[in-house]
């Protein structure tokens, strides 16, 4: 990319400068892991808020029945050690014998019926209705236990992505009795309880949440006594703990500071996982109801330079809001919005925008280099006359709160492709079961239409729909993407760790 000269691009190559910090204290491999990061999960239910921090830990306490590789794309047993369709809509799996839960009760086909149900699940007031339900498992009608190893899962329709939709995190199995035994689902959150290598220890929300070895494991023993997620909101200061030993891991790392950390004894490992990073407008906001505005917004973007002062060039730009995994379903021939501010400036013209100031709700690098991503963007949207108001906010609530809609124009957020396929993506997200059209924050009846053919077992209809779909997400602009996420770590010297290509931090001895 030919570097432009400008008082913009100066400012924010500045802003990137490193600073050192002092020399690695660590010199064993240690068996209490402390991991810095500036947020974790409110909630333990992976059914619950559906976040990129729950998605870290998950698979570590709470356990999916089948387990997909997302790197071989390999199906492989987990609670259930094998799965049969016995018809186009019934799917039997059987349950792995000799599971407890962390609580020393058996694990069994009822605990799968339990969560899976109308209790947590099936019932439309249940707790885990909104997003276990309707985003991941939307054909779902009714699971049954046969016995204590049999457990029949029943659709409305044909779903021959139940299998991948039953290895996701939200699809990881708390224990049924556990769960009824709760008091709330409040209680449940913060006491949950599975059946993974470890169990959970303390829950303290905006502090720690840490995770000890759970010696009644049915595997192979894992590999550390515990993990702690520890909250350090700036990186600064997660690098210097890192440095001064204090800290093993540190998450959402930038590449500035790259040089201090291996300076200082300890390694930077991860790269793009599978997440596009994106920012979404609601159309509840005046300015935004035009979707020329919207449009001219994804326009002014120059995701080239963000990636290249940001990230270094180290992540990727994505053709459309899709990934290469989903094989043939990804559209190549796609045309995603390019940087354009010409054009810009004359739909915001056309529109008739009158410098109507528009709120950006970020928080501090929930996302990696969150905050400079918002510095930046604000830069771009004014120089095609845009009059954009930063808004700093220290939770989720306070991003996507529905308390006042109006000032709630652009958010940030990002779109994980939780299992490769348009449904674990776009229409996860965008369809009418997802979070932004059962909010109000936009809809489009032809973009439904076409998902609606997601449905189908035809690969060449589920295409086809999918190419329309894109290019519907494209004109009507609910949102943009921005770049391909990376997640780079900081690794202490002494631990032999490595990041994979999704969120999840994995602890387990498979893992080694």
């Amino acid at each position: 990319m030919k570097l432009r000269t400008t008082a913009t691009r100066a400012a924010l190559i500045a802003a990137l400068t490193a600073t050192g910090w002092g020399t690695l204290a660590m010199a064993s491999e240690p068996a209490d892991l402390v991991i810095a990061t500036p947020n974790i999960p409110v909630h333990l239910d992976p059914a619950n808020l559906n976040r990129n921090v729950n998605w870290r830990f998950t698979h570590n306490v709470l356990e999916s029945l089948i387990q997909y590789d997302a790197e071989t794309g390999v199906f492989e047993p987990g609670l259930a050690t094998a799965w049969e369709a016995i018809s186009p809509t019934v799917l039997e799996l059987t349950i792995r014998e000799g599971v407890q839960c962390h609580n020393g009760e058996p694990f069994t086909a009822e605990d799968v019926a339990i969560v899976f149900g109308s209790e947590r699940l099936l019932d439309e007031d249940a707790p885990g209705h909104a997003v276990g339900k309707l985003q991941f498992f939307p054909h779902l009608s009714a699971v049954e236990a046969i016995d204590d190893t049999t457990v029949r899962m029943t659709t409305e329709i044909p779903d021959p992505l139940l299998p991948l939709r039953l290895s996701t995190s939200v699809a990881a199995v708390p224990c049924g009795d556990a769960y009824l035994a709760a008091d709330n689902w409040e209680a449940w959150g913060a006491s949950i309880i599975g059946t993974g290598p470890y169990m959970l220890e303390s829950f303290r929300p905006g502090e720690i949440n840490s995770f000890t070895a759970f010696d009644g494991y049915w595997g192979e023993k894992p590999p550390y006594d515990s993990f702690t997620f520890r909250v350090v909101p700036e990186v600064g200061a997660r690098v210097a703990g890192l440095i001064a030993g204090d800290f093993h891991i540190i998450t959402e790392v930038t590449p500035d500071h790259f040089a201090s950390i291996q300076g200082g004894g300890a390694a930077v490992v991860g790269g793009p996982i599978n997440n596009i990073r994106m920012i979404v407008y609601d159309q509840n906001h005046p300015a935004l109801r035009d979707p020329r505005v919207r449009r001219a917004m994804s326009l002014a973007i120059d995701r080239e330079l963000i990636v290249e002062t940001i990230f270094q060039g180290r992540t990727d730009l994505p053709n459309g809001l899709q990934m290469p995994s989903f094989g043939p379903m990804y559209v190549d021939e796609h045309k995603p919005t390019g940087f354009d501010p010409d054009l810009a400036r004359a739909l915001l013209e056309e529109a008739g925008y009158d410098g109507e100031e528009i709120s950006y709700r970020y928080m501090t690098d929930y996302y990696t280099g969150e905050v400079l991503t918002a510095q930046i963007l604000q830069q771009m949207w004014q120089d095609v006359g845009l009059n954009i108001r930063l808004e700093l906010k220290e939770n989720w609530a306070e991003i996507t709160g529905a308390d006042a809609h109006e000032g709630r124009g652009v958010m940030n957020y990002s779109a994980t492709a939780v299992y490769p396929d348009p449904e674990g993506q776009l229409y996860r997200l965008f369809g009418p079961r997802g979070p932004f059209q059962n909010n109000g924050i936009w809809a489009n009846s032809r973009f439904n239409e076409w998902g609606a053919d997601l449905a189908s077992t035809d690969l060449d209809i589920r295409r086809a729909a999918f190419a329309r779909m894109l290019e519907i997400y494209e004109s009507d602009a609910p949102s943009t993407y921005l770049h391909v996420l990376p997640t780079f770590l900081g690794v202490g010297q002494a631990l032999n760790w490595e990041a994979g290509n999704t969120h999840f931090m994995d602890f387990r001895a498979t893992a080694q």
